[in-house]
């Protein structure tokens, strides 16, 4: 089984959900547009998000729903954010679930500022945390 040493499943649980309301956010600013209008083509495989690559930028930097979740996530310590970004990354798909301390361990050699900003640039970041925590046996 997999254990998380410095993160609780609960912080990242509770970012998940603060990522969850920036996504909304972000989606209700962005409007119901039309996939062929994104000029976008479609991937016969994998994750479809053709907004993805946005992140939250349509969102000002300010905004409510990032500022909390900018501000939940510096407020783990740097040894909890490198597991939470290593969750992020087994939900990516780039990990397995059984990686989890090799992905601590990258996120480390990254650097906090790299770390942070990843995670907060992702605009799939609760469902890539949810995932993981499926995965990892952890939900």
């Amino acid at each position: 089984m997999i254990k998380l040493e410095d993160l609780e499943v609960r912080q990242a649980q509770f970012i998940a959900i603060l990522a969850q309301a920036a996504r909304r956010q972000r989606d209700e600013l962005l409007g119901n547009v039309a996939e062929e209008d994104l000029g976008e083509t479609q991937p016969a495989r994998g994750e479809h998000n053709p907004t993805g690559a946005l992140g939250f930028e349509p969102l000002p930097p300010n905004a409510p729903q990032i500022s909390a979740l900018r501000d939940a996530i510096a407020d783990l310590s740097p040894e909890a954010r490198c597991e939470l970004h290593a969750l992020m990354r087994i939900g990516q798909g780039h990990l397995g679930a059984k990686d989890l301390r090799r992905g601590v361990s990258e996120a480390g050699r990254l650097g906090d500022e790299t770390v942070s900003a990843s995670m907060v640039e992702d605009a799939d970041l609760h469902d890539h945390i949810i995932k993981a925590l499926y995965e990892a046996d952890l939900s």
